[in-house]
């Protein structure tokens, strides 16, 4: 049981601390990145991996058994963090709420949910052992 608890545990608690990774910037007014990469990129990669570790998470708990739900709840999860740093931002001094950017997060959640989806099916399949006929 305790392997189990320190696996939830520990699967939430990255999601906890990308959270903080997520508004931390908007607290001590980090700059987006200039030059080639541009805030839209950081918004996929970002929201790619909150994708990612909540449906990790999610498959942790005993609603996570089920694909579909657990893609659901993984999804709308990660999507009230993306909005929720969004309206944070119309409070931050020299920020503002951008719907593109909740887009982008979007589109990052889809692509890590899927990424790790794909992941969890391969996971379900085993290699198939040759017999000896195949073998020769």
């Amino acid at each position: 049981m305790k392997i189990i608890e320190s696996k939830i545990l520990r699967h939430w608690l990255a999601v906890l601390l990308l959270c903080v990774l997520i508004f931390l910037p908007s607290l001590i007014h980090l700059p987006m990145p200039k030059g080639p990469v541009c805030d839209k990129v950081v918004h996929l990669f970002v929201y790619g991996v909150a994708g990612f570790l909540v449906l990790r998470g999610t498959r942790s708990l005993p609603l996570g058994q089920n694909r579909l739900i657990a893609i659901l709840f993984a999804f709308l999860m990660a999507a009230a963090i993306g909005a929720a740093d969004e309206v944070f931002q119309l409070f931050v001094p020299r920020r503002q709420m951008d719907r593109v950017d909740f887009l982008f997060d979007l589109a990052g959640i889809v692509a890590g949910i899927c990424l790790y989806l794909i992941l969890w099916l391969r996971e379900g399949r085993k290699p198939r052992e040759r017999t000896h006929t195949e073998k020769a």
